[in-house]
């Protein structure tokens, strides 16, 4: 019963350390002790801890709790390199591990985000896949840990980027293309067979590692499938380019699918791999869903890319209904497929296979294939609970470790020296003194260890006060560098300050200078009117002195003014001369309190440096302490060798000399130990001179004669290292002292190898002489028992014969007694002697043994005294090439010295130099301006301006002139245009006409051709009637032989004849159609030309209206209006306000669906039109690449998140989006594609007061036009509506409950014929000037090209019923609210009057 319950106790103990040993069991040791630490952190809050059981429970754990988060992986254990990666929960950084030294990826999560979309959050999953995955295609999670905020998952890096960054850097050929997919299939089947579903299948989480193969990433949004291989999920997972309709259909609650929607994304991957784009690709979330949903009209292949039949038909066998698409089954029919076949490799043996493009790395650290993130303030955490959350406890068991062994450990060892400690207690006296001794040793080896461990701990104490020295050096020699900056800005003040008193000085005389001659010019003028008060002349003369007088006023008020000037700017310099010299002292207490430091770290070094002396001088007495303990061991040795008997005496011998050889060895193991320190301690010295040599050498050069002190400090400094140097080299004869001790005691060793060989030989001898007493022994033993059995043999004969003696048996009894006692006496001295012969047989064993590790040990010992002899002359060479560095460096130094002094007496003597040429070049000035104001006349002055004014107004009237002609000459050009036009439009007519003949003559030969063909079908039928007929054998007469000739021969001939006709007939055609494509072609080649024309026209246009803007603002002189509007065909009344002219720089997006790009364009908006330019020379040379006509313009609007999600968050505010008619629009050539809404594959609509609106749902920030209610939620929006005319949006409640809230459509337009453009201003205020200018510009009635709106579609493509939620690698998740603008939209609507058709759709 016993037995049974230890083996059942036993067997649950191995399943319970099984369970903690398993990482994958839910209940393992890292789930523990997570558990632990979350409940830790739980409770740790004020408010918690008011309970009294909580704060118990912290009070006995926390010690524990705060040990165990030191011991366990933690973020201080890496540092981080580069910010590789960034998505929705958290980012992604390059680490290197501090302990390893290895490189890898660490993913950091957010804890907050992770429980705020616990929807969408599947971290869990992405853990166990990397965790618990053995395949190659899977990148490998290392170690995952956690602390308060965040989660980490350690992974390997991945150095070759991504395939998005691989498909911009190389155009992929189809060969490549195989290659990537069919390791993607690979990766996928992998994630597939371990029960999961990936759903975000892309090329941004396909990653190259360093020899170009593909590993999938981001297992974030995978699932676990059911027994059936399907997911439940009511949300929509994934990123719009690579979605899958089924997944799309799953935001309403009916989301039911498998495997299959990642070959969905796998066939989107192929695509965009080989065209550059994907294949549903709109600017638009809702554009982008319509595509996929109607897939199947959607899907087209671009005839530009060349594509083989087997890459078409897997991309339309992957891009098709999951309830047919390939993989649904098995990946065996992927694989089968005719577009993997080739001879470089198959699937079993890809991953040997060298890949096609093998990245370039630098190092192991090298991120050139990932682009630069910007790094952004942390997010939001937990807040402060106020009772028990539990924010903790959904991570617990998220800790992991790659092949952890933390449990298991064995005690042998210690159970062995539990044993080997028994045996020693039960020995002698002797033993228990060596013992005791040997003790002594321990304790003065840890003794002499605590020193070393001091020494250690001073020399540290040591370099951080060095290094401390090297930081206040390095910061006085900022502060002296600042000291000469400020030094030099005085000098500068100083030099300006005079410099502006000379110039107020040479202001207050010329001022009086003015003063006097108008007091003369007041004077002269008092003359003339006292003397020609009658005459006219006098009367102009006065008029001319009134006019110089008032000028001369003007004039001396600008002296005036700027004399204040020059004062005020003298009393701020004045006051900057003072704050630097402030300045300047604060640096000079500066620079003496750094002094006072350096003096104090100085003595501070001097005292460590004394305690490393005494710390020495310790260890040396503990090593004469340890050798006298070791010489009063070996006294103690020969007392108990004299004491024992013979056996204990061969047991001592032994005992002895075991002890003496671990004895020296010890001592040996310690002198090398001392001496490889003291080398390193030598190394270390000559280090820290030279080091405080090259700091001295480096000061030198930096410092003056003012610091002189300090150098003398140095010297001082140096002398003591010169003294240590010294005391080294005494070290050093005492260190090759101890070399020839050590070279002595080996030779005694080896004298005692010999006499411990001899006494085994004699132990040898002693042991053959004890064997042969044991044999004599043996021998006596058994003849006493031979002799034992003959006594009894005869007591029983005489107990048989003398049964009567009762006394001669008391005496045999007696003897029989004592026999007895003998046999005894002999068996036990038998056992004894048995015993020694076994302990005399190991102790051969033991002998020979420690013979064997003697020779070895010998051998080591002689090639390692060989060895610091050579490391010794080494450094002796060395030691004396830094002394011979010294040498040089002290002459360098002397040098430098005295170069210093000559180059500060030469700075001085070029300062006083360039002072005294200052005040020179200063004075020449002032000679020179005071001059010129002498020499100079007022008068003079006065009329030369006069005539720079007349000159001027000559000059204007002449350019108003040439502007005149200017716009008379672009009047005709835009007259030749028009002519050129109309001819254009003239010989478009003709070629029309000759197309309708064409046309006309094609229709006829066509007939001709019909005729032709059912005459020859006439005539085959007939050939084949006669060559039918077969003469029957009743009742039919037969048919001569020469009847049956002439009826072949007109057979041939009709068939020539036919063929002939034939071929005349194909050769008309041919002529008439190359004809017709000619006369196309010209037609085309006209329209074109047509176009540019019309462009350039336009253009010419826009720069008319510019120059009569320009000549409309000088307004000098009043234009004659006839002049001006001679020659053009624009209205007399037709006004060109200030404001209708607009132009500037915006950009236009690119159309990729790799990086969403802009490209930038010069944009004109004219009174009639908006013209785009590449840039401002097509400009300059009247050439537009794509012109808008402002009549057919709908609607100007700022754009919000849902509507351009591919761009950047912080990009929307700027952009703006302007819908148009298509017939408006005019281009050169195909360079911009603007995305028009699918119209002819519209998707359902609701009809109300105008507005289309579109069901929807809204994942980004957006509002409602009709309430203050959010339009959005991340996990579960609102319903939504969304005008596909004017964009407005609001709840869908409003439309069913009836509310009379939602504003009139402000677009009636053809949907069938509308465009929409976006556009990228270069800051908010430029968009916001932008819109208000456009939308002043949109006609306010409907335009006449465009109807009513039409009715229901026929064909109505199925609605992008939702919007689902993007991956966490997709566009920014922020977006601001729209534009107030729209107010402005809306009044402008309610003035409009609503067209029937909109109000009542049919």
């Amino acid at each position: 019963m016993m037995f049974g319950a230890e083996r059942r106790l036993e067997n649950r103990l191995k399943k319970l350390e099984a369970m903690m040993r398993d990482p994958k069991s839910v209940l393992n040791l890292e789930t523990m002790l997570d558990s632990m630490n979350a409940l830790a952190r739980d409770l740790d809050y004020p408010a918690l801890r008011k309970n009294k059981n909580i704060d118990a429970f912290l009070n006995r754990y926390e010690k524990a709790v705060g040990q165990l988060r030191e011991l366990q992986v933690k973020l201080e254990d890496f540092d981080r390199v580069k910010l590789i990666g960034r998505g929705a929960y958290g980012e992604v950084q390059l680490v290197r591990h501090k302990a390893s030294q290895k490189v890898y990826a660490m993913k950091q999560l957010s804890k907050f985000e992770m429980i705020k979309r616990s929807d969408s959050a599947f971290f869990w999953e992405e853990r166990d896949i990397m965790a618990f995955s053995d395949s190659p295609w899977v990148v490998q999670l290392c170690c995952a840990f956690q602390d308060d905020q965040h989660l980490y998952m350690v992974m390997e890096f991945m150095p070759g980027g991504d395939l998005v960054t691989l498909t911009l850097n190389y155009d992929l050929p189809e060969k490549w293309v195989r290659f990537y997919t069919a390791e993607v299939v690979l990766a996928l089947d992998a994630i597939h067979t371990m029960g999961f579903i990936h759903r975000d299948v892309k090329p941004d989480n396909m990653l190259l590692d360093q020899h170009g193969h593909l590993k999938l990433a981001d297992f974030g949004t995978c699932m676990r499938m059911d027994s059936t291989g399907m997911v439940r999920c009511d949300t929509a997972v994934g990123t719009p380019d690579y979605i899958s309709p089924e997944v799309l259909q799953s935001e309403g609650g009916q989301g039911y699918y498998g495997r299959e929607c990642d070959w969905w994304s796998v066939g989107v991957v192929i695509y965009e791999m080989l065209v550059g784009e994907t294949p549903f690709y709109a600017e638009s979330l809702v554009g982008t869903y319509g595509k996929i949903m109607d897939h199947k009209n959607s899907l087209r292949f671009p005839e530009d890319v060349e594509m083989s039949r087997d890459v078409r038909d897997l991309i339309n066998l992957f891009l098709t209904e999951r309830e047919v698409r390939l993989g649904r089954s098995t990946v065996d029919e992927i694989q089968r497929h005719p577009f993997f076949k080739n001879d470089q490799w198959t699937f079993d043996t890809i991953r040997q296979t060298v890949a096609p493009v093998v990245p370039e790395l630098s190092s192991d650290i090298d991120t050139s294939n990932f682009d630069d993130i910007e790094k952004v303030k942390g997010g939001d955490t937990f807040p402060q609970p106020r009772a028990f959350v539990g924010n903790q406890l959904p991570f617990v068991g998220f800790t992991y470790f790659k092949e952890d062994q933390l449990l298991g450990g064995n005690l042998c060892s210690s159970l062995k020296e539990d044993c080997s400690d028994e045996k020693d207690d039960s020995r002698g006296e002797l033993k228990e003194k060596i013992h005791q001794l040997e003790e002594q040793l321990d304790h003065e080896m840890q003794a002499k260890d605590e020193l070393d461990h001091k020494c250690r701990h001073a020399t540290s104490r040591l370099e951080k006060l060095v290094k401390e020295l090297d930081e206040e050096m390095s910061s006085r020699q900022g502060v002296e560098s600042s000291l000469r900056q400020l030094e030099m800005e005085r000098a500068l003040l100083q030099h300006q300050n005079t410099e502006s008193l000379r110039k107020a000085d040479t202001e207050m005389e010329r001022k009086r200078s003015l003063e006097n001659e108008l007091n003369s010019m007041q004077d002269q003028l008092e003359e003339l009117k006292r003397r020609n008060q009658s005459s006219q002349v006098s009367t102009e003369k006065n008029i001319q002195l009134q006019r110089q007088l008032d000028e001369a006023s003007a004039a001396l008020r600008a002296e005036l003014e700027v004399a204040d000037r020059s004062r005020r700017s003298q009393a701020e310099a004045q006051k900057q001369a003072l704050a630097l010299e402030a300045s300047l002292r604060e640096a000079q207490g500066k620079c003496s309190r750094l002094e006072q430091g350096e003096l104090e770290l100085e003595k501070r070094l001097r005292g460590l440096q004394a305690e490393l002396e005494a710390e020495r001088r310790e260890r040396s007495l503990g090593a004469q302490s340890a050798t006298e303990l070791q010489g009063r061991i070996s006294s103690l040795e020969e007392v108990a060798k004299e004491v024992r008997s013979s056996l204990s005496e061969a047991e001592s011998t032994k005992r002895e000399l075991q002890q003496t050889i671990t004895d020296l060895e010890k001592a040996k193991s310690t002198q090398e130990i001392d001496l490889t320190f003291s080398l390193k301690s030598l190394q270390q010295s000559l280090e820290q001179e030279e080091a405080e040599h090259k700091a001295t050498k480096a000061g030198l050069a930096d410092k003056n004669q003012i610091y002189q002190s300090i150098e003398e400090a140095k010297s001082g400094a140096l002398k003591e290292l010169e003294c240590t140097l010294q005391e080294e080299r005494s070290q050093r004869q005492q260190v090759e002292g101890r070399l020839l001790q050590l070279e002595k005691e080996h030779s005694m060793l080896d004298h005692d190898y010999k006499q411990s060989q001899h006494t085994l030989d004699e132990l040898r001898t002693d042991k053959n002489k004890l064997t042969e007493e044991v044999m004599t022994v043996t021998v006596r033993l058994e003849q006493e028992m031979q002799r034992r059995g003959l006594s009894q043999k005869e007591l029983a004969v005489q107990s048989q014969q003398v049964s009567g003696l009762r006394g001669s048996e008391k005496q045999l009894k007696q003897e029989l007694n004592h026999l007895l006692g003998l046999q005894q006496s002999l068996d036990t001295h038998n056992q004894e002697l048995r015993r020694e012969k076994q302990e005399a047989y190991s102790q051969l064993k033991d002998l020979k043994d420690q013979l064997e590790t003697q020779q070895y040990f010998t051998t080591l010992y002689k090639t390692q005294i060989r060895e610091m002899k050579e490391e010794w002359d080494e450094r002796n060479k060395l030691y004396q090439d830094a002394q011979q560095r010294l040498e040089q460096y002290q002459e360098e130094r002397e040098s430098l010295a005295s170069k210093l002094e000559a180059s500060l007496t030469k700075a001085d003597s070029e300062q006083l130099a360039r002072s005294i040429a200052e005040e020179q070049y200063s004075d020449l000035e002032k000679e020179k301006i005071m001059k010129e104001l002498e020499i100079k006349d007022m008068m003079a002055r006065h009329r030369q301006e006069l005539s720079d004014k007349e000159a001027t107004i000559s000059s204007l009237e002449e350019s108003n002139r040439t502007m005149t002609v200017d716009v008379a000459n672009l009047a005709n050009e835009k007259e030749e245009l028009n002519n050129q036009l109309k001819e254009n439009q003239q010989q478009l007519t003709k070629a029309k006409d000759l197309e309708q003949n064409m046309s006309a003559v094609k229709l006829s030969f066509e007939k001709q051709l019909q005729n032709e063909r059912t005459l020859k079908t006439q005539a085959i039928n007939k050939l084949t009637e006669v060559m039918n007929r077969r003469l029957t054998v009743q009742g039919v007469q037969v048919v001569n032989d020469t009847e049956v000739r002439r009826r072949k021969k007109e057979n041939q001939k009709l068939q020539q004849e036919l063929r002939s006709e034939k071929e005349k007939l194909n050769s008309i055609i041919i002529k008439y159609q190359r004809d017709l494509n000619d006369m196309q072609a010209v037609i085309t080649d006209e329209g074109q030309s047509r176009l540019e024309l019309q462009m350039a026209l336009d253009s010419k246009d826009s720069d008319i209206e510019q120059l009569r803007c320009q000549i409309t603002s000088l307004s000098i002189h009043s234009l004659d209006s006839t002049s001006i509007s001679s020659g053009n065909d624009l209205d007399a009344d037709e006004a060109y306000p200030a404001d209708s002219r607009l132009e500037g720089w915006l950009a236009l997006p690119t159309k990729s669906s790799k990086r969403f790009g802009w490209d930038k364009k010069y944009v004109v908006v004219s009174s009639r039109k908006i013209l785009f330019y590449n840039s401002e020379l097509d400009r300059e040379q009247a050439i537009p690449f794509m012109t808008l006509d402002l009549d057919k313009l709908f609607h100007v609007r700022p754009v919000t998140q849902t509507d351009v999600y591919r761009a950047d968050a912080k990009e929307i505010p700027k952009i703006f989006q302007i819908l148009y008619a298509n017939e408006g629009e005019n281009k050169r050539e195909q360079e911009f594609a603007a995305e028009p809404v699918a119209f002819g594959e519209r998707p359902s609509f609701i009809p109300h007061k105008g507005h289309e609106f579109i069901p929807t749902l809204y994942h980004f920030p957006s509002s409602c036009e009709a309430c203050t209610r959010p339009l959005w939620n991340v996990f579960k929006p609102p319903p939504a509506l969304e005008c596909r005319r004017c964009h407005t949006k609001c709840h869908k409640d409003h439309l069913d409950r009836k509310e009379e809230v939602i504003a009139p459509c402000k677009v009636n337009y053809d949907m069938s014929s509308a465009k929409e453009l976006i556009l990228l201003a270069c800051s908010q205020e430029d968009q916001q000037r932008w819109v208000g200018r456009l939308l002043k510009r949109v006609p306010r009635r409907h335009p006449s090209s465009a109807g009513a709106p039409p009715s229901h579609p026929a064909a109505a493509e199925p609605s992008a019923r939702s919007s689902p939620m993007l991956s966490p690698r997709g566009s920014p998740r922020g977006s601001p609210r729209l534009s107030p603008h729209r107010s402005a939209i809306r009044l402008q609507s309610r003035t409009q009057p609503v067209a029937p058709a909109a109000r009542k759709p049919s």
